[in-house]
């Protein structure tokens, strides 16, 4: 038998390559298209907040790596709209790091993850 985790673990391995190729000409065209990407990443952070309150469940075992990954996601969304409304030089490479981190954490959380017990 297969163990589960790793189809959980291969598909956010691509998603960092993306974000390590991809993120920086995203974030410069949400950038030229101000409007656009100012209501794209307010949505994704209004969705990320979401995600910090549905992760925190006081009786689950598992509650502070939850909520640390999910504020991790939220600390990317909001540099990406930093990156798209102010600018600074700084940013965009904030931004991508926040985010691999993010990606990574929950690698990590997925991997350190006891395996499932096995289907009869």
């Amino acid at each position: 038998m297969r163990d589960r985790r790793l189809a959980e673990i291969a598909p956010l391995a691509a998603i960092a390559l993306l974000i390590a190729a991809g993120a920086a000409p995203l974030l410069r065209f949400l950038a030229v298209n101000r409007t656009v990407g100012t209501l794209v990443l307010v949505v994704v952070v209004i969705g990320t907040l979401v995600m910090i309150r549905r992760a925190y469940v006081a009786a689950a075992p598992t509650v502070r790596a939850d909520v640390t990954k999910a504020v991790a996601y939220c600390a990317a969304a909001v540099l990406a709209l930093l990156t798209v409304d102010w600018g600074p030089h700084w940013a965009i490479r904030a931004c991508i790091t926040a985010a691999e981190v993010a990606v990574i954490f929950d690698i990590v959380t997925i991997a350190t993850r006891p395996p499932a017990a096995p289907q009869r």
